[in-house]
């Protein structure tokens, strides 16, 4: 139906810990088994050929495990600033950063942790934390069209999308603003009804257009030899649009000047 917003990654360990890989062969709290968490948390650690003792632990518990030195480190996947870990305060004990290594490039998108968003967990001096973002998606059953099923789905669709802007505005999550109803997901067929909903209200996926737009004008498009460099690069772009919100358009190639400079 749409893509939502991005949840990212947070590993809370203690301060002698800088990397997500320095927890590997430590004992590590991912959640109850079969949520976001336990199969971001899973995949991540194959990934990267982590060999961790993981523990299946609801986090309001695992946090307190933490806090009694049982457990090493508790990782928690949502969208940022996420309540549990908000409420978690202990000088002993920071936000690890997660690299966006090579191996995590083709399903996650890198994404940045403040001081603002957690006061409790990054320090002023240390001001960020870098960690990696999983895309969540609004999907649902492809019933058959006639069928009263596929009637009550598409009801739900024209009432999310034509009072979508009220959730982009307090008292609801910030999250909802990194929302692009219209943003395309690869691999994925749109429920004909949204999309129907999407093109009756002219609404286009604006990030990807910015994207290409932006990169059009840019003389580091030169410097993207491969479609895989194109599709990293985007994702850069993605998620600095997470984090900055809507920008103009010449925020925007600046932002790509710099991120092509890195790569």
């Amino acid at each position: 139906m749409t893509k939502l917003y991005n949840e990212e990654m947070h590993v809370i360990a203690s301060k002698s810990v800088h990397n997500l890989k320095e927890l590997d062969g430590k004992t590590i709290s991912v959640d109850l088994p079969n949520g976001g968490t336990f199969i971001t948390a899973l995949t991540v650690f194959e990934r990267l050929g982590m060999k961790p003792n993981v523990v299946y632990i609801e986090q309001r518990i695992a946090l307190e495990k933490l806090k009694r030195g049982e457990i090493d480190a508790v990782i928690v996947v949502g969208g940022k600033p996420y309540k549990s870990v908000s409420g978690f305060k202990d000088d002993r004990y920071h936000l690890v950063t997660v690299n966006y290594d090579k191996p995590l490039q083709g399903d996650y998108l890198p994404a940045t942790l403040t001081a603002a968003d957690y006061p409790n967990l990054i320090s002023k001096d240390e001001q960020t934390v870098d960690t990696i973002a999983v895309p969540a998606v609004l999907a649902g059953y492809n019933w058959a069209p006639n069928t009263d099923r596929y009637r009550k789905l598409t009801q739900f669709v024209d009432a999310l999308f034509t009072k979508f802007p009220t959730f982009q505005n307090p008292p609801f999550h910030p999250k909802w603003t990194e929302v692009s109803l219209a943003a395309p997901l690869a691999g994925w067929t749109r429920f004909p009804a949204a999309q129907q909903w999407l093109d009756s209200h002219g609404v286009q996926p604006m990030v990807r257009s910015r994207f290409d737009e932006s990169l059009k004008q840019n003389p580091a498009a030169d410097n993207v030899k491969s479609e895989a460099d194109r599709e990293a690069l985007f994702k850069q772009f993605q998620a600095w649009q997470a984090d900055h919100g809507a920008q103009d358009t010449s925020n925007a190639r600046a932002q790509l000047r710099n991120d092509q400079k890195l790569r």
